[in-house]
């Protein structure tokens, strides 16, 4: 009965926990703005196989309405095949945010395993690990990306696996930090004496007590991704055509930049939304969890 009590009690205060986040949360506009805009952004990924067609919207070629400026038929113009601009860029909306998504847990699953073992271990683990990372880190992410699509070849999985890999330190390094502020409380001397593995201890003590920084890091790190990903599909490096990733749409128009400056407009407008509104709700989720950090 004691131990039913207890769980309710640790049920309730985390409910109230979430509850007073969530309040904080709401009293940042520029938070509330982004997480509107991520939440849109995500229906729509989700949803858009829904109401446009692959085959006939987004890779057949209307040679008929060629570089149509915008106008009420095509909202963003079209391409030099005729393509509607509008439904590519809305459209690309699913593979950006994937390869965001995707290229953020990647990170996450490798950066929190590698700085669990640093931190909780220590040394010669930590110093093994830590100048793995360093060695990762100096090469910048960009060119590591280059490097790895070049050598596994363009395809979506290998964008994710080098942008991944990029992010990693990042990951790493917050999760160390956290790990070393919570190792040698109390309550992980007592699950010690108790006899609980390692194992057990990190996984069920040690990152429920990290996982707010490492949560604000992986909301600002899909931003990063989604710039990274964008910029090697820029160099034909990322989603193969003619699938509208919106790197992909940026390096199809810088050729008729001059004449049909809409073809990178409005590719380069969604990028720099979609960025934003990460990087404003990951700085109000910071905020809403350490209240301190406010101005």
């Amino acid at each position: 009965m004691a131990k039913k009590n207890e769980v309710k009690s640790e049920k309730v205060v985390i409910r109230s926990q979430g509850r007073e986040i969530w309040r904080r949360l709401t009293k940042n506009k520029g938070a509330m703005i982004g997480l509107a805009i991520i939440i849109l952004l995500t229906i729509l990924a989700c949803t858009v196989d829904l109401f446009i067609d692959y085959d006939t919207q987004i890779a057949a070629i209307d040679a008929k309405h060629r570089f149509v400026d915008p106008c009420a038929e095509f909202p963003f113009g079209t391409d030099n095949m005729g393509r509607n601009l509008f439904i590519r860029v809305i459209y690309g909306t699913k593979y950006s945010l994937f390869i965001g998504v995707m290229g953020t847990v990647f990170a996450c699953v490798v950066g929190i395993t590698l700085g669990l073992l640093a931190g909780y271990y220590g040394s010669p683990v930590d110093d093994v690990i830590m100048r793995i990372i360093d060695i990762i880190q100096a090469i910048p992410a960009v060119m590591m990306g280059i490097v790895i699509v070049s050598a596994l070849g363009a395809s979506m999985t290998n964008l994710i696996i080098a942008i991944g890999i990029a992010g990693v330190p990042y990951l790493t390094r917050i999760t160390r930090a956290a790990v070393l502020t919570v190792k040698n409380q109390e309550y992980i001397e007592a699950a010690k004496a108790v006899g609980l593995s390692e194992a057990a201890i990190m996984v069920k003590h040690i990152l429920p007590n990290c996982v707010s920084p490492i949560l604000v890091a992986a909301t600002m790190q899909v931003a990063q991704v989604i710039l990274a990903a964008s910029s090697l599909s820029f160099l034909g490096l990322g989603v193969p055509v003619p699938s509208p990733e919106w790197g992909s749409l940026l390096s199809a128009g810088r050729a008729y930049i001059a004449s049909h400056a809409y073809l990178c407009l409005y590719p380069g407008i969604a990028i720099v939304i979609t960025v934003l509104a990460f990087n404003l709700f990951g700085d109000g989720f910071r905020d809403a969890l350490d209240p301190k950090l406010r101005k």
